[in-house]
């Protein structure tokens, strides 16, 4: 039996045990419980435009349907949680296939809590400190400026903690991280803190990459980004999004299976590293017109080295928007229920996309 086949039996027995509706499976006096929890989405990009990078294929319209299932549950002070994504891998370098994986896999014990205070740690497959609020000032779905950091990671070990019942900090480290291609990473270090107030909010967040050690092109890296987020009135809600990085890639050279120097069988020693700044910024808001109608808009700022002719880190490639690209995004959300979204956002400028449109049902 393939790994792929064991996972689809699980989700299928998870589905036929417990039905298509949110369940506490199991609950009891002491505060323990079991509980399934999902999300299933039907939509994509239209008018996408390969020149800009972001897609694995060139065609108008990049399916971007996703389903995920998971259970998490505590026990005394230990936490357990096991997700199961099943999406399109339709970014950059993917495979443009349907693809069933494990998500998360991970064991978490409370260290201490108390009114206002707590410690926490979790290892395993889980997502790393920053994942948690690297689109924090960002009110939009898809259509904005990437951060960038280093996602979900196997082999990670977090913190979190909280302080004054206002101040969150967390932090992890992820051995033998790799891209969502697959490509080694290395060693990951990140973490974050934050305010997090009744109407105002922030966190900073910074990444450190130790990188492949010539096993990819990706070097080392140094990540700072920033959120914010302002609620002006209880139907106005204002956020900033920023990022700087530099980041290290090198050059492969064929050393083996050298057909056209293009193929997976192909073995490539990276070398020649060189460092390329990045950076990007967004400003977002909402409007709450009722509880079922949103209404979003974002103004997007993006600059990458490589898309400059002048630097001598330039991909070569004459891009339409030069060394910079802004773009923006105006955006509608209706939600037929509390735990349903139906959502279009259009774009305007330098965007990768004309329109991005899904509907979601969470469970």
């Amino acid at each position: 039996m393939t790994q792929r086949n064991a996972i689809a039996i699980v989700l299928s027995s998870l589905f036929i045990a417990c039905g298509a509706n949110a369940a506490t499976i199991y609950k009891n006096d002491n505060g323990d419980f079991l509980k399934l929890y999902g999300e299933v989405g039907v939509g994509g990009h239209i008018g996408a435009d390969f020149d800009y990078d972001e897609f694995y294929k060139d065609q108008s319209f990049i399916d971007d349907s996703f389903a995920t299932m998971g259970v998490k549950g505590l026990n005394g002070k230990m936490h357990y949680r096991l997700e199961l994504d099943y999406e399109r891998e339709n970014w950059k370098y993917g495979s443009g296939d349907m693809v069933l994986a494990i998500d998360k896999v991970f064991l978490g014990y409370d260290l201490y809590q108390t009114q206002g205070y707590s410690h926490y740690i979790e290892a395993g497959l889980t997502d790393t400190a920053f994942d948690d609020y690297d689109k924090w000032g960002d009110f939009t779905f898809d259509t904005t400026v990437e951060t960038g950091e280093a996602g979900d990671q196997d082999m990670t070990v977090k913190y979190e903690g909280l302080y004054f019942d206002v101040i969150k900090v967390g932090a992890s480290y992820s051995y033998d991280s790799e891209s969502s291609s697959g490509s080694k990473l290395g060693e990951v270090v990140n973490g974050y803190v934050g305010y997090f107030g009744e109407r105002f909010s922030a966190v900073v967040g910074m990444e450190g990459r130790a990188g492949s050690d010539g096993e990819s092109k990706y070097g080392e890296q140094r990540l700072v980004g920033f959120g914010a987020r302002f609620a002006a009135t209880d139907q106005i809600h204002i956020g900033v999004n920023a990022f700087f990085e530099e980041e290290d890639i090198g050059t492969g050279t064929c050393i083996a299976n050298c057909t056209n120097g293009n193929d997976d069988d192909d073995v490539k020693v990276f070398n020649d590293y060189v460092t390329q700044e990045n950076k990007g910024y967004l400003v977002s808001g909402k409007y709450i017109f009722t509880s079922q109608w949103e209404f979003t808009a974002s103004y997007n700022f993006e600059e990458y080295e490589k898309w400059d002719s002048d630097s001598e880190v330039w991909d070569t490639k004459n891009h339409s928007w030069g060394a910079e690209r802004t773009w923006g995004t105006i955006g509608v959300n209706y939600k037929p229920t509390k735990s349903s979204v139906i959502a279009l956002e259009m774009n305007t400028g330098e965007a990768a996309q004309d329109a991005y449109a899904y509907a979601r049902v969470y469970f």
